[in-house]
């Protein structure tokens, strides 16, 4: 996950990112504080230390709690293998 452009918000927003199905809500990232996404700050998502194993198809889901996000730019990258079955 990269910030390109540093998140901005009145209040204290976090972000997390997981998927809608199959997973968990924060499966791929957990809550993180607008103040860890300045500007080209790199975050290692919480799935490096900690894989998951999807259940079913599920989309990405991005979550922004606490307050809402008023500016700012969030690239999310998601590197995936298939079971052979």
């Amino acid at each position: 996950m990269n910030s390109t452009k540093a998140v901005a918000a009145a209040g204290s927003a976090t972000v997390s990112i997981g998927t809608a199905a199959g997973s968990g809500a924060a499966s791929i990232l957990t809550a993180t504080a607008k103040a860890s996404l300045s500007a080209d700050a790199v975050i290692v998502p919480t799935c490096v230390a900690t894989a998951f194993k999807m259940t079913a198809a599920g989309k990405i889901n991005v979550t922004v709690a606490t307050g809402p996000l008023t500016a700012g730019v969030i690239e999310v990258w998601v590197r995936y293998t298939t079971a052979a079955t």
